[in-house]
């Protein structure tokens, strides 16, 4: 019987044809940031470059990342993490630390960084904190940067004085888009937009200096909001739900495994928490609901229907990589074995790509992205076949 490791390396090396052929085509107009745009490419290149031991994929990257920004400006690109500059630059900072790829970006930085601070400030003036669509992903980018906090004070400063305060509970919350077609407002839990993101920012300001007492408020009430939204485990199956309870209209129900969305997003940003705290309660609480969330298995149960890294199988084997690798628990390592396996059973469609398409806004498409694409499929393919740290992981703010 073919070996888990060789039916990767299998798929994998499809993934990377799909992905050199992409690169060979006339690029899009826009061509789109970090999550969603051709810069996740780059990404899947340079960790594909070091697994091959190629020079040539290397100087494939290479070339490419000339022809991306011989292509980007600014009245196409946003400023966000998500579809913007500030999801470029955290990309290629993350890349020169590995020694997987060094631009120079020196000529530009400054101007672009200017860009990012002011949209960011927009942002703060219409109260968006969003991680992938606003602010907090501008936050996160300088915060790696670590060379001018500012913006990250700004930040910090934005979060606290907008937060809807309730002094008795000791809980910090924030309103939202929850409905995006609808434009409805409401309060978010989950990691990719919503509290927990806030929860996860906060607890790396702490880890790079950012130690003050409106930082600790920040964080601990955050999460007693969060900890406030938990549901009945026997009833539902998970133990928070999509959104807040407090939402006009919302009605609990059972969360999907997923990195954007559900338990694992919640939890891990509990588990972490302690870095900054000294909180082992939450950091137990975090670990407890993530065990139990390694045993979830099956994906009609769990409603998972994709590959992709926000809402697929390959976000959820991230997270429990990500946990393996923290704890060395063995039911950690099972469920991250379970779910790539299930990652190579859903590559079942003859004109995918290498047997892929992504569910997104209800229609099936041929996705070469690193959100919810092959080019994030892939990354998860070579950090496991590479046994190595999954230090790209931060891109996702684990």
């Amino acid at each position: 019987m073919e070996s888990l490791n060789d039916r990767i390396k299998v798929k994998l090396d499809q993934i990377a044809e799909c992905i050199f052929q992409r690169i060979q085509e006339p690029l899009p107009d826009p061509i789109g940031g970090l999550y969603g745009g051709e810069w996740g490419n780059l990404l899947f290149l340079c960790y594909y470059a070091k697994y091959k031991n190629d020079q040539q994929i290397l100087e494939m990257a290479e070339a490419y990342t000339e022809r991306l920004l011989t292509h980007s400006s600014l009245d196409k690109l946003s400023h966000t993490f998500c579809d913007g500059y500030a999801g470029i630059l955290y990309l290629l900072q993350f890349l020169k630390e590995q020694e997987l790829l060094e631009v120079d970006m020196e000529d530009v930085e400054q101007l672009l960084e200017s860009y990012i601070i002011d949209r960011m400030r927009y942002d703060f003036r219409i109260g968006n904190y969003d991680f992938l669509h606003g602010a907090l992903g501008c936050g996160y980018y300088f915060l790696k940067k670590n060379k001018d906090l500012q913006p990250v004070y700004e930040l910090i400063d934005f979060l606290y004085n907008t937060a809807e305060k309730d002094m008795r509970t000791q809980c910090f919350k924030w309103k939202s888009l929850v409905h995006y077609e609808e434009g409805t407002l409401g309060y978010n839990i989950a990691l990719s937009h919503g509290m927990a993101s806030i929860v996860l920012f906060l607890t790396h300001a702490f880890e790079k200096g950012i130690t003050n007492e409106k930082t600790a408020e920040l964080l601990s009430s955050t999460i007693n909001y969060i900890l406030s939204q938990e549901v009945d485990i026997q009833k539902y199956g998970c133990y928070f739900p999509h959104q807040s309870l407090e939402n006009t209209g919302y009605v609990p129900q059972k969360t999907r495994l997923g990195w954007c969305y559900g338990d694992l997003g919640v939890a891990y940003s509990l588990w972490v928490a302690e870095k900054a705290t000294g909180q082992e309660e939450w950091r137990q609480k975090g670990l407890n609901i993530l065990l139990h969330a390694a045993q979830r298995r099956g994906l009609v149960d769990n409603l998972v229907v994709d590959a992709g890294l926000c809402h697929g199988t390959s976000g959820i084997t991230m997270v429990f990589k990500k946990m393996y690798l923290s704890t060395y628990q063995t039911l950690f390592l099972d469920a991250t074995e379970y779910w790539l396996r299930q990652s190579l059973e859903i590559a079942s469609f003859a004109d995918g790509l290498a047997g892929y398409k992504a569910y997104i806004l209800k229609e099936w498409i041929a996705d070469h992205s690193l959100l919810t694409g092959i080019a994030g499929i892939g990354v998860v393919y070579i950090s496991y076949l590479m046994k190595n740290q999954q230090a790209w992981d931060q891109l996702f703010l684990l």
